[in-house]
C-alpha cells in the first residue's frame, strides 16, 4: 500500500506524459523484478600482494539508464527508496559469500539513512554465512560519510547491535562530503576507508600525504586499519606505501569484476618488488628467538558438536580460562573466546538463539594457528597484523600432523619480545650494534642441530692495533664500524634471508651463510674491502702506503660433524692461523688447507 501510494504521488508530481515519469516507472519496476547485479573490486594487503577481500558494487541493468550506480541512487533517493534498493543489493551481495576464503571479507555499503536492516540483523543470513564455513567477522558493513548522520544516539545504537553480531564496521568516503572526525569517534571502526579525493596525485601533493601521515597514526593509536580508495597509479601506491598505508583499492591493483578478482598483474609485480626491496634493506640483525614451542601452554578443548551451554558453564566456573579450542578429529577447527562469546550471548536474543546450538555456530573459524617451530618474532608478527576484534585472541599451536599442542596469549609473545630484545640490547656489541658472544654462542649452537650445509666465516682484520695506535683510538672505532657495515651489506647483497653476522669483540667478527651463498659473498668481501676505507685513508693523509686487509677462515658446518661450539672454534683458530700468515684480504677455506688452493686479492 505504501508503494502504491508513493507511485501516486510520483504521478501527480511528475506528470503522466512526462520523461521523468517513465524514468521513474521503469526505476520501480527494476525494483520490484530485484533486476540488479554486483561487481566486486578487490582491496589488497599492500605489503604482500595478499586480497584482504572484495567491496560489493551495485550496477542496473545493462544498457539502461539505470546501469551506472550514480543514477541508480539518484533515482532511489528522490523516490525515497533508498532502505529498499540497498536490502536488494545486500542479497545480491550476500549471494557471493560461497567464494570467500575464511580470512576474506566481503564489504557492504550501509547508507547512515537505511542502516536498520532486519535482514542483516533478524534474518535467515546468519544460517547462510555458516553455510559456507564463515562468520560475521567476514562481513564489513561500509557507512558511507556523503550524508550527515542526523542523530547520533539512534546511529550509535543501531552500530552496536550490529557489533553484537559479529560485523566489523568501516568508515567509507573518510575525508570527502560531510565526513569529519566526530563520526569516526562516534562509530569506532575496524577500518577508515580514505576518499579518492585525498588519494588522487598524493605523490606530487606534500599537503596530502602530511594528511594521510596523520591518518595512519591515527589509525595506529585506536586501533583500526586504514584503506585508501581510488588508487590508480604505480606512483601514488608507492607514495601511500611510504606513509605506511596497509590496504587500498582501486583501478591500479584491480577493476569491479563479475566475480571475486585478485590483483592485477602489473600491480602484483610492484609490490613483489616492494616487498623484496624492504627485505633486501633490512638492517637489524636476526634476533634470536626461540620456537614456539618452548612458550606454549594448554587450556580446555572440546568437540565441535559441543553445546554452547557447555562452553558458557566453563567460562562461568572457571575465570582464569579465557579461550576454548574447538577440535575435530584432534586438529584445531576454530576458537572461542570468552569476550567475544559474552558479546554474542549478551545481545538481545543471544541466549535464545545460540545457547543450545553447536559451539561451531558461534566459534571463529579461522583462528591464527602456527607451527610448533615457528619463531616467536614471526607470530608476533601475524598476531598483531590481526583485524582489530581478534587482536587479542589466543594462538593456536600445532605439531607435525597439524595436530593440537597448545596455544600462546598475545600477552605472553610480547613480554618474551620484550626480554629477548632487551636481552639483545644488553649484549649486543655497544660500537656496531651487532650480536655479541651471547647471541653468537646460541646461533652457532642452533645451526649445529640443522640439517643444511652452512659455512662458518670468522673475520679478523690485519694490522688493526698498529692503526688503532698510529692514528687514534677515533678512527679504530670508524674501522670497526665500517667493517661491521660492510658485513652487513654482502648478507644483504649475496646471502640469504637466515644469515647471520655478529661482533665477537675488537677487531674479530663472525658471519654464517648457507653453503650455496659463499662463494659470492666471500668474492664481494674481497673485491670490496680495500675501497670501503678509502675517504678514511683520505681523510687522514695516510700517504706511507699502509692499508687494511682481512683474513677470512672458513669452516663447513655439515650435518653432525661438530657436538659444540668449542669444537668449532678450535677448527676455525686453526685455519684462521693460516689465514693470517698470507698476505692481502683472503678467504681460507678449511677445505683448502690441505691443498694450496687459496683465493687472494692484491691490496694496496
Amino acid at each position: 500500500m505504501y508503494t502504491s501510494v508513493k507511485r501516486a504521488v510520483h504521478m501527480a508530481k511528475y506528470g503522466v506524459t512526462s520523461e521523468t515519469y517513465t524514468n521513474v516507472t521503469q526505476f520501480h519496476k527494476l525494483l520490484s523484478e530485484e533486476n540488479v547485479s554486483m561487481r566486486f573490486m578487490p582491496i589488497i594487503h599492500l605489503p604482500d600482494g595478499e586480497t584482504l577481500g572484495w567491496e560489493a558494487l551495485a550496477r542496473g541493468p545493462v544498457d539502461s539508464l539505470f546501469e551506472s550506480p550514480a543514477m541508480l541512487f539518484k533515482y532511489a533517493e528522490e523516490t525515497d527508496s533508498v532502505f529498499r534498493l540497498e536490502h536488494i543489493c545486500r542479497k545480491r551481495a550476500m549471494d557471493q559469500l560461497r567464494y570467500l576464503k575464511p580470512s576474506q571479507k566481503l564489504f557492504i555499503n550501509l547508507d547512515p539513512r537505511a542502516i536498520d536492516d532486519p535482514y542483516l540483523l533478524r534474518g535467515e543470513v546468519f544460517s547462510q554465512i555458516e553455510q559456507f564455513g564463515l562468520n560475521p567477522h567476514n562481513i564489513v558493513l561500509e557507512i558511507t560519510e556523503r550524508h550527515a548522520i542526523s542523530n547520533y544516539a539512534v546511529f550509535r545504537k543501531i552500530i552496536e547491535e550490529y557489533r553484537k553480531k559479529g560485523y566489523l564496521i568501516a568508515v567509507d568516503d573518510a575525508g570527502a562530503g560531510y565526513s569529519s572526525l566526530e563520526s569516526i569517534t562516534e562509530i569506532y571502526p575496524d577500518f577508515i576507508k580514505l576518499d579518492m579525493s585525498l588519494i588522487r596525485n598524493v605523490d606530487v601533493d606534500p599537503i596530502k600525504q602530511a594528511l594521510l601521515e596523520t591518518f595512519v597514526q591515527f589509525a595506529n593509536k585506536v586501533g583500526c586499519k586504514i584503506i585508501a580508495e581510488g588508487i590508480e597509479t604505480q606512483r601514488e601506491l608507492e607514495t601511500l606505501m611510504e606513509v605506511g598505508v596497509a590496504y587500498g583499492q582501486g583501478y591500479y591493483l584491480g577493476r569491479p569484476d563479475k566475480g571475486m578478482t585478485h590483483v592485477r598483474g602489473e600491480a602484483l609485480n610492484f609490490l613483489r618488488f616492494m616487498q623484496e626491496k624492504r627485505t633486501s634493506g633490512r638492517e637489524e640483525p636476526l634476533l634470536f628467538t626461540p620456537a614456539m614451542s618452548e612458550i606454549l601452554v594448554k587450556t580446555i578443548c572440546m568437540d565441535k558438536q559441543e553445546r554452547v551451554r557447555r562452553v558458557h558453564e566453563i567460562f562461568e566456573q572457571n575465570q582464569r580460562i579465557e579461550s576454548v579450542v574447538v577440535l575435530e578429529k584432534g586438529k584445531p577447527i576454530g576458537l572461542v573466546m570468552r569476550f567475544q562469546l559474552y558479546q554474542i550471548l549478551g545481545g538481545q536474543y543471544g541466549i535464545a538463539l545460540y545457547y543450545e546450538r553447536p559451539v561451531s555456530q558461534v566459534m571463529n573459524a579461522n583462528p591464527l594457528t602456527v607451527d610448533r617451530d615457528d619463531k616467536l618474532d614471526e607470530v608476533a608478527r601475524q598476531a598483531m597484523a590481526r583485524d582489530s576484534h581478534h587482536l587479542y585472541d589466543v594462538v593456536i599451536i600445532t605439531g607435525e600432523e597439524k595436530e593440537y599442542l597448545g596455544i600462546v596469549t598475545v600477552q605472553s609473545l610480547l613480554d618474551k619480545m620484550a626480554s629477548i630484545k632487551l636481552e639483545m640490547a644488553s649484549s649486543a656489541n655497544p660500537l656496531t650494534g651487532l650480536p655479541g658472544n651471547i647471541q653468537i654462542e646460541r646461533e652457532l649452537n642452533k645451526r649445529i642441530k640443522q640439517k643444511e650445509s652452512q659455512v662458518v666465516i670468522y673475520c679478523d682484520l690485519d694490522r688493526f692495533k698498529w692503526f688503532n695506535d698510529r692514528y687514534g683510538f677515533e678512527v679504530g672505532d670508524q674501522i670497526i664500524v665500517r667493517t661491521a657495515n660492510l658485513l652487513k651489506e654482502a648478507v644483504r647483497c649475496y646471502g640469504s634471508a637466515t644469515d647471520f653476522v655478529g661482533h665477537i669483540g675488537g677487531d674479530d667478527f663472525i658471519v654464517i651463510t648457507q653453503e650455496s651463498c659463499a662463494a659470492e659473498l666471500v668474492s664481494f668481501l674481497i673485491n670490496a674491502f680495500s675501497p670501503y676505507y678509502i675517504d678514511i685513508y683520505e681523510k687522514r693523509r695516510m700517504g706511507d702506503g699502509s692499508v687494511l686487509s682481512m683474513s677470512m677462515a672458513g669452516v663447513r658446518l655439515t650435518p653432525g660433524r661438530y657436538a659444540n661450539v668449542e669444537a668449532i672454534a678450535e677448527r676455525a683458530a686453526f685455519v684462521k692461523k693460516l689465514a693470517k700468515e698470507l698476505p692481502g684480504t683472503i678467504f681460507l677455506d678449511e677445505w683448502d688447507c690441505a691443498a694450496d688452493d687459496v683465493h687472494t686479492a692484491s691490496q694496496g
